[in-house]
Formats: C-alpha cells, sequence, structure tokens
C-alpha cells in the first residue's frame, strides 16, 4: 500500500488512460475470445503505443512474438490487459507486481459477483495488486476507450474521439450505449467499462476526469456506490469544473436485486441517490440514452445565465418543440413590441406574427434565418436559442453554397460572441444539402438533434448546470 499511498490518484490512472506500453495477458488468436479481441483491436484501430501478447502456449498472436510471461517482455509495462480464467488472476497479478507493470485492466469475470467464493478470490487479487502498487479497472469489465492514446479494448471500429467521458459499471449495456451515442455523432474522450470496482471505483475515475484536459462532459451509468459520503465530496468538487449526468441502474426493488448478480453492487436507496445527486450537483436522467443528449450541448456550448429561451423553426417543429420546452419547466417569454417589429421586417410577409417561437415559415431569403438569431442572441431576456439547421434544398449551386457559409458562419459564432448557448434541431426532409448543413454545425461545435424533445432536452440541461453552478458560487 505504501506505493499507492506515495501517488496521487491521478498520477495511479495516468497509466492505465495513457499508456506507452500494454501487455495482453491471456492474449489468444480468437476473436469469440476476450483475449483475442484485447489484443487484435487495440492493432487494428491505432493504438499509438506498443502492445505485447502474452500466452505461454502460442509463439505468435496475430502474426506478433508471444511471450510466456509477462516477465519476459523485455520493455517495461505501463499497463496489463488481464483476460485468464479467475483462479489464475492471482498468478498473473503477482507476476504484473514483479515486472514493475504501473496498471491493469482486469476483464475476466467470476469473482464478487459469483458469490463468497468469488469475493475471497477478488479480495485475494486487490490485496496482491495494492501491496505492489498497482491500481486495476474491474474484474469483470468489458475494456475500456481512451482517445488520448487510442487504446480501444472493445470496439470493432475505432471510437470518434471527442470531449464526453462515459464511465459504466456495466459493460455489454454500457458499450452499446456507447456506440448508440457515437451513432448520434458524439464523440468522446474516455470510456470505462468499470466492472466490480474491486480496486478502481467512480470516486476515482471522476477524480482523474476533472482534470484530464480532453474531457468536458462526464456521464456516469451507476448500479451502486460503495463510498457515499466520498463520492458527493468528489462530484461536488467536479461539478464546479465540469458538469456530470448520471444514470442510475437499481431503481426498483428488481431492478436492485438484479445490481448485485450483475456488478456485486449494492444498488442502496434511490431516495438518497437521488439527494447526493442534488448535494452533489449532478444532474440526473431517467432513460439511459438522455445523459448524452446532455452531455454532448453541455461539453461545448456556453452556460446560460438562465432558463428564458427562443425557438426558430417552422410550423409543427415550433409546436412541438414549445411544447417539450415547457414540460421541462423552461420559460419562453414574448417579445416586446420592439422586437417584434424587427423580426416582422426580417421575415417573409406571409409569417405569422413572431411572439416566441419564431415561424420563419420557409422564407427565400437564405439570410432569413441567420438575422432572426441575431436579433434574438442581442435580446437580455434571452439566455439560450433553439433554432433548425440552414435550408439547402436541391440547390447546391456555387452561390448558393457560399450563402450557406455566411449563414453558417453568422449562426454558429452566437455562443462566443453573446455567450449563449445555441443547439439545433435536425428536422428537414432529406434534400441534398442537409447532410451538409448539419455537417457545417457540427463543425462549428454546435450539436445537431433528431427530434423537437432531444433538442429542449439539451437546452435543459445547460440551463440546470447554470443552476447548479450559481448554487455551489460559480459564475456561469
Amino acid at each position: 500500500m505504501a506505493k499507492l499511498v506515495e501517488r496521487s490518484v491521478v498520477e495511479q490512472l495516468r497509466p492505465i488512460f495513457e499508456p506507452k506500453t500494454v501487455a495482453v495477458i491471456g492474449a489468444s488468436n480468437d476473436l469469440a475470445k476476450f483475449g483475442g479481441r484485447a489484443f487484435f483491436l487495440p492493432l487494428e484501430t491505432g493504438y499509438k503505443g506498443t502492445i505485447y501478447p502474452v500466452n505461454p502456449n502460442r509463439e505468435q498472436i496475430w502474426g506478433v512474438k508471444a511471450y510466456p510471461s509477462v516477465l519476459d517482455i523485455p520493455d517495461d509495462i505501463d499497463l496489463a490487459v488481464i483476460s485468464v480464467v479467475a483462479p489464475l488472476v492471482p498468478e498473473a497479478m503477482e507476476e504484473c507486481v514483479k515486472k514493475g507493470v504501473k496498471g491493469a485492466v482486469i476483464i475476466t469475470a467470476g469473482f464478487a459477483e459469483t458469490g463468497e467464493e468469488g469475493r475471497k478470490l477478488q479480495e485475494e487479487v486487490v490485496r496482491i495488486a495494492h501491496e505492489g502498487g498497482i491500481r486495476f479497472v474491474g474484474p469483470n469489465s468489458n475494456g475500456m476507450w481512451s482517445s488520448r492514446v487510442k487504446l480501444n479494448l472493445l470496439f470493432l471500429s475505432a471510437p470518434m474521439p471527442g470531449p464526453i467521458s462515459f464511465i459504466s459499471q456495466s459493460g455489454t449495456l454500457g458499450g452499446f450505449l456507447f456506440e448508440l451515442a457515437t451513432s448520434k455523432g458524439y464523440g468522446f474522450s474516455k470510456f470505462v467499462s468499470s466492472g466490480n470496482q474491486a480496486s478502481l471505483n467512480v470516486c476515482d475515475y471522476l477524480e482523474y476526469l476533472a482534470q484530464d484536459e480532453d474531457t468536458r462532459a462526464i456521464v456516469l451509468y451507476i448500479e451502486g456506490i460503495a463510498e457515499g459520503s466520498r463520492f458527493v465530496q468528489v462530484a461536488r468538487e467536479v461539478v464546479r469544473r465540469k458538469p456530470i449526468v448520471a444514470y442510475k441502474g437499481g431503481r426498483t426493488a428488481v431492478g436492485s436485486r438484479a445490481t448485485l448478480s450483475h456488478t456485486a453492487s449494492l444498488a442502496g436507496s434511490d431516495e438518497v441517490f437521488e439527494a447526493a445527486c442534488k448535494q452533489a450537483g449532478i444532474i440526473r436522467c431517467y432513460e439511459v440514452i438522455h445523459p448524452f443528449d446532455l452531455a454532448e450541448a453541455l461539453a461545448c456550448q456556453p452556460v446560460p445565465k438562465g432558463k428564458r429561451v427562443t425557438i426558430i423553426g417552422s410550423g409543427g417543429q415550433c409546436v412541438a418543440t414549445a411544447d417539450a420546452c415547457a414540460s421541462l419547466g423552461l420559460e419562453l417569454p414574448e417579445f416586446d413590441s420592439d422586437t417584434k417589429r424587427r423580426l416582422k421586417e426580417v421575415l417573409p410577409p406571409h409569417a405569422p406574427v413572431p411572439t416566441n417561437p419564431v415561424d420563419t415559415a420557409a422564407p427565400q431569403d437564405p439570410m432569413t434565418l441567420p438575422r432572426v438569431a441575431e436579433i434574438l442572441a442581442s435580446l437580455d431576456y434571452i439566455d439560450g436559442i433553439i433554432t433548425h439547421a440552414p435550408f439547402v434544398g436541391w440547390d447546391l449551386s456555387p452561390q448558393r453554397i457560399r450563402e450557406l457559409l455566411t449563414e453558417t458562419e453568422m449562426v454558429t459564432t452566437i455562443p462566443q460572441r453573446y455567450g449563449k448557448p445555441v443547439v439545433c434541431v435536425g428536422v428537414a426532409m432529406r434534400f441534398p444539402g442537409t447532410n451538409l448543413t448539419q455537417d457545417l454545425y457540427r463543425r462549428a461545435r454546435i450539436p445537431i438533434y433528431a427530434t423537437p424533445e432531444e433538442s429542449a432536452r439539451a437546452m435543459y440541461g445547460l440551463m440546470r448546470y447554470g443552476e447548479i453552478r450559481r448554487q455551489l458560487g460559480e459564475s456561469p
């Protein structure tokens, strides 16, 4: 334990998230096995360091020289990925200690989640590791992703780098949610399937992510918390710098029972967790994909000063978005007479009187949307804007593309120029230019959502985080 006490949590986790060398103990040529994927995937998806396979029964793994033991590897090892059967894990960990390995990920299951014998085996692994100065992910982990070194132990293709970090106690569900969020265009800095959390738990990951320059928003999937007081204390400090959005499994009696056999977690009282989130300033969601919708906006948009929002759109999109905002407690203040006059001057003659939302009524002038957005951003009683992306239609002429670039620049620079968030709802027919406009917005870090409800939820997350920061005495 002395070696651990001498180093901060950040120093203990750096070799796990930023390893220059990795040894996969239990590496295999069989992709049906975790040891096969844990070695093959980093090779195939661009890991920036050196990776060594360890298997006493093979001379080569995927064409790379294999070693009988981690002790036989000629290089120093930052991270060991362990994927051998549970009874062999203590011996593997002992060899890692002798080698001077700095961190580990234990993929193997069959520990505390299986009962008393498994719990004793897990405790033995923890003892060996901690006495040797090693902290580890798992056991019962599905793997991890770190964009800094492009270390991918889980996904068939390299994930898209981005500002969100995701810590999940579930490997399978966590991996599915990660890929679902990626398919929506969200990028990730870190992903960890934390498993049984025998050595490293959510508090340790939060401490590390608080200082991680690549992380701007944190998502948690939690089934149970071992250190409740520390969790609240650490999360409260992190939230002063970065937002945390959480989904908790085991909210019901049936779900709580399932967590014990899944990751050996005691789910505890949902009321207690709710109170902990409020005390710590964590934004809690109740559907598993919702935290990612919030995190996407929280990672790239300024924190608003209030909860007054305006909507720019067309017809039913305005109605649906307004309903979604109102249901979340967001306010849509009616415009003053001078603002209505200014808006009417730039809207088409057939557009309805702008009251909030603003129905642009399919304008022919391509500058209508940016002019409306500019007027609304300047209002001191508007804190955030939900808009649709510029409309291109069938016209992809050079002139129209130049206009589109001008439109995009005017709208996407509003957050920097006015300090107010802008989120976009991508309600549009699939004309040839639709993907182009959405790509331009995403490149400018304006989040685009598929439905009015998603865009409203994202704006709610921004405004909720603004409230939390003010409660903590922090300026937005």
